[in-house]
């Protein structure tokens, strides 16, 4: 055998040893710190980060009262530039098609308010505060995993304690809710909730679901009310969508 080959086998040699032994590192020395930091943006609220990154509210504040103790009594202190302590694990991601839920929010209130001309009712008008605290009530509805107008440890309601932290002004003031969500264990993407409807057809499913129960009929006919809220929020695995909408005179 040649010089030349002999070399060439040594060279061979050396690089396979060198890829295996990258290749079955010990995981430790690469494991990812369990928590990372993540710096609050403007606009965003507490459900809604407790939502990106899959951690209920409660926990979310007790990781981090200590730094932030107004957390604890009001969790709508909270401030654009505080760093938060969060968990570093991704979070399930969200189908890439899903429905507008904006346009769906809006396709709501347009619902709404041709159901209350063609019972001789004034419209009422979208209100940026009662949006927001919708917004809140949803995105707390998917990030805690529950369906009520109540919280489900404090048995408290959440849409009178955001009417009351923001010193939203009122006389008279309601909530209506509904969900929807796939129930079946094996869902193909293409028939999750989040995919299926167009924004019209969401909507027309909240809108006539809300006027066939009485509850929420009321509500939505009450001659009381000016103004609306209605914000959607689905989840990460795109099989539940909750939909909000708060009233005030």
């Amino acid at each position: 055998m040649t010089r030349f080959w002999i070399l060439l086998i040594v060279l061979l040699l050396a690089l396979t040893a060198c890829t295996t032994t990258q290749a079955f590192l010990p995981l430790a020395t690469v494991a990812p710190a369990e928590f990372a930091v993540y710096t609050v943006q403007p606009g965003d609220t507490i459900s809604q980060i407790a939502l990106r990154y899959h951690v209920s509210i409660e926990e979310l504040i007790e990781r981090n009262k200590e730094r932030y103790p107004s957390l604890a009594h009001d969790p709508s202190t909270m401030r654009a530039g505080w760093q938060l302590v969060v968990p570093k694990a991704p979070t399930p991601a969200i189908p890439e098609l899903q429905v507008d839920l904006k346009e769906s929010a809006k396709f709501v209130i347009e619902g709404i308010n041709a159901a209350r001309a063609e019972n001789g009712l004034a419209l009422i008008r979208s209100d940026v505060a009662l949006t927001h605290i919708a917004n809140n009530r949803s995105t707390d509805m998917i990030a805690r995993n529950y369906f009520s107008h109540h919280d489900p440890e404090t048995s408290q309601e959440p849409f009178l304690r955001y009417l009351q932290a923001t010193n939203f002004k009122y006389r008279f003031a309601g909530e209506n809710i509904a969900e929807i969500k796939n129930d079946a264990g094996i869902v193909p993407p293409w028939l999750r909730v989040a995919v299926r409807y167009s924004p019209p057809e969401l909507a027309a499913e909240f809108v006539t679901g809300w006027l066939k129960s009485p509850d929420h009929r009321a509500n939505i006919f009450n001659t009381n009310y000016r103004r609306t809220g209605v914000a959607l929020a689905v989840s990460g695995d795109g099989r539940r969508i909750v939909a909000t909408q708060t009233f005030a005179d």
